[in-house]
């Protein structure tokens, strides 16, 4: 029987999309669900989500001035930086971004998404490459399993729910940094996976990984 799931992603630069094509085929249609651009999506739901990437791609666009957009880009960095990771400490004390998430989901932000993939099915796993989907999930008491893809060697605190330790969402972990990073920020360890980053079908060929071996002969012998 084939496992399901809801693939779920944004269209909001190409890095989470990535993550989500190779595991298409676990959703019941084959196709991954853009969690801010889905058919229906409630206007103000619509709204929230444009807001956040026309301000990244403002300052983004802002600091190419002299002086006054790189000082704009820098004070907004500092809301979303990732720490240092040494020394070792406890770093789940929520950050700035990460607060501002979950007031909007308290507003009703997302609750009509994740009531949709309810009435659809809601035994099926959701399985997310964007963490705000399954932070919403679980604030809107999805019954089934909540997974979220890590799709960067590092994350910032923004990655992991406001209180973690009381969290059922599980992490797959494409790095061993992420792996600590995540433990350090309050999730539980039961709840990470090392999995390493998702690559298509066709990229590894078969359980043999004849396509994977070749391309990574060829890399070896370049570097």
């Amino acid at each position: 029987m084939k496992q399901e799931a809801w693939v779920i992603s944004v269209n909001m630069g190409y890095g989470h999309q990535r993550t989500a094509y190779p595991l298409r085929n676990l959703a019941p249609d084959g196709k991954v669900i853009n969690a801010n651009s889905y058919q229906g999506i409630p206007e103000r739901d619509k709204k929230i989500w444009e807001t956040t990437r026309n301000s990244y791609e403002f300052i983004s666009r802002f600091q190419r001035f002299p002086l006054v957009g790189k000082t704009a880009f820098l004070i907004y960095d500092q809301f979303q930086k990732i720490l240092t990771f040494y020394p070792k400490r406890d770093l789940s004390k929520p950050n700035f971004v990460l607060k501002q998430i979950y007031s909007s989901l308290k507003k009703g932000w997302g609750r009509g998404f994740i009531e949709k993939l309810k009435s659809q099915n809601e035994k099926l796993p959701i399985i997310s490459t964007f963490f705000t989907p399954a932070f919403m999930a679980e604030f809107f008491n999805y019954p089934g399993e909540i997974f979220c893809v890590v799709c960067d060697a590092d994350i910032s605190r923004t990655w992991a729910p406001l209180n973690p330790k009381l969290s059922k969402i599980k992490y797959f972990a494409s790095t061993e940094r992420v792996v600590e990073r995540l433990k350090l920020y309050g999730v539980k360890p039961e709840n990470i996976f090392l999995t390493g980053y998702p690559l298509p079908k066709e990229n590894i060929g078969t359980k043999k990984m004849e396509v994977l071996k070749e391309d990574l002969k060829y890399r070896i012998l370049n570097l």
